[in-house]
């Protein structure tokens, strides 16, 4: 067998003998796992230390690439030479490691010498630091937008309309056959996803059920623990593919847990796409961690799985306002994943909220539904809020520069990878996304796709856990963010799926080599508050909107080149 990355490449290029012969986990796990003898030799040296597995329910949590450990922090720090610390950072204490851990490169076992420090390709979990959130944003400062007893916003059957899905849904394409993965940090309750579906009329035939992860709890209790994300991501994600079955993977919000959380996924082997909405900003990543991630995701693309990260709400500047720089969100930015970005997809009636939505990639003028204004956009824009700089210059905010600085800087966000480069440690040009192409940068590039994600022609959410909301009046409304995109993509990759035949692993390699083609609307228009969208790849839409039955065309057409 070829090295994974280059089996992975094999498997989504036409004509090639591995084309689309993607891996169980079995096969995965013989090929490209670590051998017993390997982990028992890891587990020695770790016991020495009193370091031994975690077990649920009398099984050692172990998956084809990690297994996971506990152990003391004084025993930790001796076991890999690192001193862990308490910090403190505004107003937030928590404890880390103040060095990169360490291992052996020989350590004996049962007569045989191995090199444990090139055996473990990363380490998690010496901190309780962690800063991943949702990708979901709501406006914030308009009255009416909770706890209502209707929905205010598009419509599956909208944005089905205006991304081109409805002519598959005719030839009774509905994901049928097919599973979505839901991979998130918060649970929720099944009954407001169908809920949500019965309002809308949407005819699931598709089944739903809950895992934990690392014994997270699947019971919703409590508000504010993000339960919203998850409703959004299932609601929309089985409103697109009626006929999909959705596995909801529940993890708790840690470092471990997020990374075990994809674990979880490729190890079950039961899904062809994926979708997740949380992330962080790479900054506060080491490359370490963002490889283990990535583990995952190609673990994800040799079984076949198609796996959508949310690319971030914080335009050009994923770390504002920690940091201020130019940054990307992980893990969208991982080369083993598709990047959903945002874009605003006005409507065509400037009095109905329930109007139809222009048509991706015209020259048709529509309206942006803000109550006491009369803003009109032409044709589809990539999201950024500058559109609203003439209502704040009242305020002084007269200029985009005073504005970047005194304003969060709203939208699509967009940039290229400090992480995955050309030169990412250990990993040499063959990691980095050999897929991409035209950037004009030496960076993984993101986002790869977009779709509607602007609040101000936005969604709603029925959550009844909501801190906002009652079991009687469930509807949140005001919503966007790329947490939309992400899970409405990933419901149109399985109509792909179902279409074409089969799970199509990596999608990206087949829509980077059809740029430019009718499976696409271009957005020219707009930026992210540094980018800007246009002509082909653009670090604000990626390679713009789908026009999924032409998507379905084109990819066809390839497959069979």
């Amino acid at each position: 067998m070829p090295s994974l990355n280059q089996f992975i490449q094999d498997t989504v290029t036409p004509g090639n003998r591995y084309f689309h012969h993607f891996l169980s986990e079995k096969q995965f796990a013989k090929e490209y796992a670590p051998s017993s003898s390997q982990v028992q030799a890891l587990l020695n040296y770790l016991a020495q230390y009193n370091i031994t597995p975690v077990t649920l329910n009398g099984q050692t949590v172990q998956y084809a690439l990690g297994i996971n450990v506990s152990g003391t922090v004084g025993n930790v720090e001796k076991a890999f030479g690192v001193s862990i610390n308490n910090y403190l950072s505004k107003g937030r204490s928590f404890i880390a490691n103040s060095n990169a851990p360490t291992l052996p490169t020989t350590y004996s076992y049962q007569g045989n010498s191995y090199n444990l420090a090139a055996l473990v390709s990363g380490i998690a979990g010496m901190t309780t630091y962690n800063g991943l959130t949702d990708n979901a944003v709501q406006l914030q400062g308009v009255s009416g937008l909770a706890d209502q007893n209707q929905a205010v916003g598009y419509s599956p059957q909208q944005i089905s309309h205006a991304y081109g899905v409805n002519p598959l849904y005719n030839q009774h394409v509905t994901g049928s056959g097919e599973t979505i993965a839901v991979a998130t940090l918060a649970p929720f309750k099944p009954s407001d996803a169908k809920y949500f579906w019965s309002y809308y009329g949407i005819k699931r035939k598709g089944t739903l059920s809950e895992v934990g992860v690392d014994g997270q709890s699947t019971t919703a209790s409590g508000y504010g623990i993000g339960g919203s994300e998850t409703s959004l991501d299932v609601e929309r994600s089985g409103a697109m593919a009626p006929g999909a079955n959705i596995i909801v993977y529940e993890a708790p919000n840690t470092n471990p847990g997020f990374i075990d959380l994809y674990d979880a996924v490729a190890t079950a082997d039961q899904a062809q796409v994926m979708t997740t909405s949380w992330g962080e900003a790479e900054f506060f990543e080491p490359f370490s961690y963002a490889y283990l991630l990535n583990q995952a995701f190609m673990q994800g693309a040799a079984e076949g799985m198609t796996m959508i990260a949310a690319s971030g709400d914080d335009g050009a500047y994923d770390g504002y306002p920690t940091d201020k720089n130019l940054a990307v969100d992980s893990p969208a930015s991982s080369p083993d994943i598709l990047a959903a970005g945002g874009t605003t997809l006005p409507l065509s009636s400037p009095t109905n909220p329930n109007a139809a939505p222009i048509q991706p990639g015209s020259n048709q003028t529509g309206y942006i539904p803000i109550p006491g204004t009369a803003i009109t956009m032409t044709g589809e824009h990539g999201w950024g809020w500058d559109y609203l700089l003439p209502y704040y210059q009242n305020f002084g905010l007269t200029t985009e520069t005073r504005w970047k600085k005194d304003i969060y800087p709203v939208g699509s966000t967009g940039g290229f990878s400090d992480l995955w480069t050309t030169t990412s440690p250990g990993t040499g040009s063959s990691l980095y996304s050999w897929w991409q192409s035209g950037t004009g940068n030496s960076s993984r590039g993101v986002p790869d796709l977009s779709l509607n994600a602007d609040p101000f022609t936005g969604y709603a959410i029925y959550d009844t856990n909501s801190a906002y909301t009652t079991p009687t009046a469930g509807w949140t409304n005001g919503w966007g963010g790329t947490s939309f995109a992400a899970p409405q993509i990933a419901g149109m990759v399985a109509l792909l799926d179902q279409d074409l035949g089969g799970p199509q692993g990596l999608l990206n390699k087949a829509l980077y080599a059809n740029e430019g083609s009718s499976a696409f609307n271009p957005v020219t228009q707009g930026d992210n508050w540094y980018y800007s969208a246009g002509a082909g790849w653009n670090a604000v839409t990626g390679l713009g909107t789908p026009n999924l039955a032409q998507m379905a065309s084109v990819l066809d057409a390839w497959n069979h080149s």
